[in-house]
């Protein structure tokens, strides 16, 4: 996985995002968090729109860090948003009901109306 910080817009929410597969490999050091190396070490205290538009697949180890990376945010005060996930990430997303747990968005529209507290607009008929 690689990980990369897009932008941090005039609110202070950090875009990031995410490339390749999430699998085992990318959890070698237990003690840290993929996004303390893109956002230092108080990533679970900010804002973050994740996007898994260009990640590709995603393991069991995967989810497990989603689902702590998730608690760690909420523990901390900040927030996370995963939004735009791809087709292959979106089927395991569904099948697992991850939705239930974590808060996931379609697109980056949605997440950014979602992290500023608006309901998201409808899409033009």
């Amino acid at each position: 996985m690689k990980l990369s910080l897009l932008e941090i817009d005039k609110t202070g929410v950090a875009r990031v995002g995410g490339q390749g597969e999430i699998t085992i490999r990318d959890f070698a050091d237990p003690g840290k968090n993929p996004l303390e190396l893109v956002l230092g070490s108080t990533w679970a205290t900010q804002r973050v729109l994740l996007n898994l538009e260009q990640v590709e697949f995603i393991d069991s180890s995967a989810i497990g860090w989603m689902i702590d990376t998730h608690r760690r945010f909420k523990d901390q005060g900040g927030r996370i948003i995963w939004y735009a996930p791809s087709p292959r990430v979106k089927d395991m997303i569904d099948l697992l009901k991850m939705r239930q747990l974590l808060d996931f968005k379609e697109t980056e529209a949605d997440a950014r109306a979602a992290m500023a507290g608006e309901a998201p607009k409808p899409a033009n008929p």
